[in-house]
């Protein structure tokens, strides 16, 4: 399942994409699944992928961030997994992955139609409350990734252990509804060297975060709501929940809920994208300062 919601692709097509200026960080981010040390909204957005995005580097590290308000999205990576790939060639051919959520298969989310429903009143909200609910224990539960690649440090962690290289991630939902996702990868894990040098300024590097969709389930014709499943099916309430249930999600993914969209807002199929995987690249070259 890893490897097919990675970013990976031919080995022989290593070719550098028109790169944008990297951001030079001043001062260390706290990696602790919070965003107040990245500039707000995200500077990058993917209307598709509805996430949000942002990278920085200082001597000795990239960082990394991603968030999301789109309740769809966050249900997608908290069920499937997601993983965020590093091609040092500035290609997309990337050689280091770090897998985090990891794929959850023992407590699957299971979101009925009711979940979306567009009518008001207490019932309405508890439903909401429920949702959330449902998110932010997810988000709770996800304390494991692996990484493999990196120079010196692969294999499965604890999110709270010390790696022994110095990669550290971290995701949480913040009081906004957005789920951040955040990470450190010392420049010794994927160049081999503990500090860049005025010599490395402007050198192409890509990002990817890759999202696994999930799988269609055979409608039900027994007429109950049946499961999720362990293979990354839905249950059909939600399957079914089709135009009437109206889910924009929560600022769409970088406004950390002041943007548009939200419970309610109109859209042609708000659970399509629960069935569509998707890649998010960015491509910048690394930034050096004082």
């Amino acid at each position: 399942m890893i490897i097919a919601a990675s970013c990976g692709g031919s080995r022989h097509t290593k070719k550098s994409q028109a790169a944008m200026p990297g951001t030079w960080q001043k001062e260390p981010i706290v990696i602790d699944g919070d965003s107040k040390d990245w500039p707000s909204p995200y500077p990058n957005y993917d209307a598709k992928a509805k996430v949000a995005y942002a990278t920085s580097n200082d001597r000795e590290n990239l960082y990394i961030t991603m968030e999301t308000g789109d309740e769809i999205t966050q249900i997608k990576i908290l069920k499937q997994g997601m993983t965020v790939s590093i091609d040092t060639s500035g290609g997309k051919s990337p050689d280091f992955n770090i897998n985090y959520p990891l794929p959850n298969d023992i407590d699957p989310i299971d979101i009925s139609k009711k979940d979306f429903t567009q009518d008001k009143g207490d019932q309405s909200l508890y439903e909401n409350k429920r949702l959330d609910q449902k998110i932010n224990k997810s988000a709770q539960d996800a304390n494991q990734f692996s990484i493999d690649g990196f120079i010196k440090c692969n294999g499965g962690f604890m999110v709270k252990q010390t790696t022994p290289c110095g990669i550290q991630v971290r995701m949480s939902i913040d009081e906004y509804k957005e789920l951040v996702w955040e990470a450190v990868i010392p420049f010794k894990t994927i160049y081999g060297k503990d500090t860049i040098s005025a010599a490395d300024a402007g050198k192409h590097i890509s990002v990817c975060f890759a999202l696994k969709s999930f799988k269609k389930e055979p409608k039900n014709t027994s007429g109950d709501n049946g499961g999720g499943g362990n293979n990354g099916g839905i249950n059909n309430g939600m399957a079914g929940a089709g135009t009437n249930s109206g889910m924009g999600g929560r600022g769409g993914g970088g406004g950390r809920g002041k943007g548009g969209g939200g419970r309610g807002a109109q859209a042609e199929d708000p659970m399509q994208s629960l069935y569509e995987s998707s890649k998010t690249w960015k491509f910048f070259g690394i930034a050096y300062g004082k």
